[in-house]
């Protein structure tokens, strides 16, 4: 494929790709304060005690936080655009969730038998948080270094406002719309934002151009030509889930299986020991 060609295809360029990412981080961080306002009405309406109220207020940032590091890692491969729709639609489907709830059993039939329901809604709609970590590869891989502190720094200026803001206009909104209305509102900001990240969110030039069919290394050259700068260090081997050998520096990948503790690399200056390949990268 030509480079004209293939450029032609590559959508998006990087204020495009900043504008979508801070929409879509600054819609699902807003998760952050999903129960914040509203624990003490569940709290009513349910029996809750503080415990239970304390775990419905932290569900939402127990997932996000469990999520962060595999769907940042899933951007090395991807560009961004998939593991972060990913993010904001689970948080779409557990808002969604929450309304049917509402809809179904608020204010008399919300009972403490509902309560694990609640907290899996919650756990979903946290998952919005975790856009933080995918954001910030997305726009590091689309940017050049001499402009990535200004890029990273309005993106996660902008996206943290939105935890903030949101406690500061919810009390507002519940007197003005009720719970189920303060939801929908919500759940209708978080579907806009969706839109504009899948209207304006690309990976950058080097996955799309993998997408195209390209090589890796056609692809980086011609990425390379459009500004690109940063690309991902792709293993030769699938990483083994163990933790690293004491002592091995970087990341160790097995040849073919997870290596025995006899086969461990020895510390520098140490005689060898034999066991199984292992290549570094």
């Amino acid at each position: 494929m030509s480079k004209t060609k293939a450029t032609l295809h590559v959508r998006s360029h990087p204020l495009e790709a900043l504008v979508a990412a801070t929409v879509g981080f600054f819609v699902g961080f807003a998760a952050v304060a999903l129960f914040n306002v509203t624990a003490k009405t569940f709290k009513e309406a349910m029996g809750l005690d503080p415990v239970q109220v304390g775990l419905l207020v932290a569900m939402p940032n127990l997932s996000g936080s469990l999520l962060r590091i595999p769907f940042s890692a899933w951007v090395d491969t991807d560009g961004g655009r998939r593991p972060m729709l990913t993010l904001l639609g689970l948080a779409l489907l557990g808002m969604l969730g929450l309304i049917a709830l509402l809809l179904a059993y608020y204010p008399d039939g919300l009972t403490a038998g509902l309560y694990p329901v609640l907290l899996f809604l919650g756990f979903l709609s946290g998952c919005g948080i975790a856009t933080f970590s995918v954001g910030i590869s997305f726009v590091s891989y689309w940017f050049p270094q001499n402009r990535q502190g200004w890029a990273l720094g309005t993106y996660a200026g902008v996206g943290n406002l939105a935890p903030g803001l949101f406690t500061f206009l919810l009390p507002t909104a519940l007197a003005a719309w009720g719970l189920l209305g303060t939801y929908v509102a919500w759940t209708a900001l978080l579907l806009l934002g969706t839109l504009v990240f899948y209207a304006l969110g690309y990976g950058a030039p080097y996955f799309q151009l993998l997408r195209l069919g390209l090589s890796r290394e056609e692809a980086k050259a011609q990425a390379r030509a459009l500004g690109q700068e940063l690309f991902p260090q792709a293993p030769s081997w699938r990483p083994w889930p163990g933790r690293r050998p004491s002592g091995a520096p970087g990341f160790w990948w097995p040849s073919t299986s997870p290596p025995s503790a006899a086969s461990w690399p020895s510390p520098p200056g140490s005689p060898p020991t034999g066991g199984s390949s292992l290549a570094r990268t």
